[in-house]
């Protein structure tokens, strides 16, 4: 247990451990995009949603991942998207459980039909999430209408959704991926949180980690919030490094003069 953990009465220290789902904070902002999400999945469309790094992109889509039914959707998570078409086809074939063929026509074709058969005789909702998508090739992104180009039975079973920084809009503009901007039927852009919001995704990460008090002033509270600019991750940072700080001059509450000595030691 770190220095501040045991000064305040943290059971652990509350800004450096992953939440599990149902402590996961859900303002009003993310309870939207989950139903949006949701219901991406359900009428098997393809989505855009971006945002800035420390954004909350991550952890949407682990809400997500999390609530959806294995027996209902078969869902497919690529990461690595500094990559090729042929190795693009080769990732999501691998994913499927699928052998990946010599040419990347034949390792395309085997994902489609893989995807048909999970459709048809599986009954599944199949979704493909791909994270870190602002860093796919053009030709990559090409080739992402002819996965969802199908019309088995009158109604589409595959469902996209492409997860980014925010230049990814930039790149959809992109005359020769019009095919697929014009398939995007859901488009979430996430932002940093208000002050308020900040404040109770504060006092959220503390009462998980034990502390049912108030511990920032109400000047901390400000300064961390134009710091951070709502930025979840910047927030989790800064809030440590400002324990941190209060902790070692013997403090009782986080002052603002802590979140600045935390900015300037992360910026150094």
């Amino acid at each position: 247990m770190n220095l501040y953990a045991s000064t305040f009465g943290f059971t652990h220290p509350p800004f450096q451990r992953t939440l599990i789902a149902d402590q996961l904070f859900c303002p009003p902002s993310l309870e939207e995009l989950h139903s949006r999400l949701r219901y991406l999945v359900d009428s098997r469309g393809l989505g855009l949603l971006t945002g800035e790094p420390g954004s909350g992109k991550s952890t949407a889509l682990r809400r997500l991942r999390e609530d959806l039914h294995p027996d209902q959707v078969r869902a497919v998570y690529l990461h690595d998207t500094l990559v090729n078409p042929a190795d693009f086809c080769r990732q999501l074939a691998l994913e499927l459980g699928l052998q990946p063929q010599w040419s990347r026509a034949m390792t395309f074709r085997l994902v489609q039909l893989e995807i048909q058969r999970l459709v048809k005789d599986r009954h599944l909702t199949v979704l493909i999430i791909v994270d870190e998508a602002h860093n796919l090739r053009p030709d990559v992104l090409a080739l992402l209408p002819l996965l969802t180009n199908f019309d088995w039975d009158g109604q589409s079973r595959l469902a996209v959704l492409l997860a980014g920084q925010s230049g990814l809009r930039q790149i959809l503009r992109l005359s020769h991926l019009e095919a697929l901007a014009q398939r995007i039927t859901i488009r979430f852009a996430l932002r940093g949180f208000d002050r308020d919001t900040t404040r109770l995704y504060l006092e959220h990460r503390l009462k998980i980690a034990g502390l049912d008090r108030p511990l920032f002033t109400a000047p901390a509270h400000e300064a961390l919030f134009e710091a951070s600019q709502g930025v979840m991750r910047r927030i989790d940072s800064l809030a440590h490094h400002a324990l941190a700080a209060a902790a070692t001059a013997r403090a009782k509450l986080v002052e603002p003069e802590h979140v600045i000595h935390a900015a300037e030691e992360l910026r150094s």
